[in-house]
């Protein structure tokens, strides 16, 4: 995991940087929560690196289980915020994440150095499966079919990885992908 994370902690830095320097464009666009939505994570990959390079309980414990609460959450938000009429499907999927959110418990996603330390294989398997068919099955007032793509690929990445280390590969594989959007949007 070294030699990777090395790479994450470049792709770190840079989203940082192009997130800064982007920010002033998204500020009162149509598309303010999908800028929260970065703003969350970005927030979670400063926190699980310093938890990474140290312990602190309240970050372990408490910081970042909300983030993943929260960067559920905004989903919804996304969704209520563009008028659509969502295909079955979709709303399957919004059900799914109301319900993600209704058994989240804090508890299964306690960290030690950035690494899930009594993962629910089951709850993190619900996850991948529901926000899969939320990618797949958003309009296009949400987002572009190669942007759904894309995203499915990067929910399924991190099991490639050890599932403790899940929400580590998922956070730094969202902030290059951010990164990039970011970088090549015309916001």
């Amino acid at each position: 995991m070294n030699e990777i994370f090395k790479i994450y902690i470049v792709i770190f830095i840079l989203s940082c940087f192009i997130y800064i320097f982007k920010l002033n464009n998204c500020i009162g666009s149509k598309y303010i929560y999908w800028t929260y939505k970065y703003m969350f994570v970005l927030l979670s990959g400063i926190f699980i690196t310093y938890s990474i390079y140290y312990d602190n309980k309240y970050i372990n414990n408490y910081i970042l289980p909300i983030l993943l609460f929260i960067n559920i959450g905004v989903l919804l938000l996304i969704d209520m915020k563009n008028d659509m009429s969502p295909n079955y499907i979709h709303i399957l999927s919004i059900l799914g994440l109301i319900y993600l959110l209704i058994i989240f418990n804090y508890k299964d996603f306690k960290v030690n150095k950035g690494i899930l330390v009594r993962p629910n294989e089951q709850w993190i398997y619900l996850y991948i499966i529901i926000l899969i068919m939320w990618y797949l099955s958003s309009s296009k007032l949400v987002m572009l079919d190669t942007s759904k793509y894309i995203n499915c690929l990067l929910i399924i990445y991190p099991l490639l990885f050890p599932i403790n280390e899940f929400f580590i590969h998922r956070i730094y594989s969202l902030l290059g992908a951010l990164a990039i959007n970011m970088y090549i949007s015309k916001l």
